[in-house]
């Protein structure tokens, strides 16, 4: 792995903190005033050991997300499935318990965030089915 100057990198790092928005030639400039063994990287190779590995760190990790925010995703869930609970509440014939069976499988598609959460809806499709079936078993 290719060694890196710990000075330089928290130059740099406090240099990303105070703006966000400084271009990858001042920060080489300024860490070639530091160490001038930096001058023989090129900019692709600096801005990819240091300010490249700063952002990252700063960067909020994808896939955690705060208990705000979960609980947000929650109470969205719990208010489709009882929206959707409501309209399958009372179908007044085989058509519309056919259609709201379908319409349960896509807003459970359409709630599911995750892949694994794709995966266990399009797993449970059996259930569906046996829904659709038993409505066309009552149209007929």
């Amino acid at each position: 792995m290719a060694t890196v100057d710990d000075k330089v990198m928290t130059a740099v790092e406090a240099a990303i903190k105070k703006n966000a928005d400084v271009s990858v030639d001042d920060l080489f400039n300024m860490a070639r005033g530091i160490n001038s063994s930096i001058g023989k990287l090129s900019k692709r190779q600096f801005h990819a050991r240091y300010p490249l590995q700063i952002k990252r760190r700063m960067k909020p990790k994808k896939g955690r997300r705060s208990a705000a925010k979960k609980k947000t995703a929650t109470r969205g869930r719990k208010a489709a499935a009882t929206a959707t609970a409501a309209a399958t509440a009372a179908p007044t014939s085989a058509r519309d318990s056919v259609r709201d069976a379908m319409l349960k499988f896509a807003s459970d598609l359409a709630a599911a965030e995750a892949r694994k959460d794709v995966v266990r809806v399009v797993a449970s499709v059996d259930r569906y089915v046996d829904q659709v079936l038993k409505a066309a078993g009552a149209a007929k």
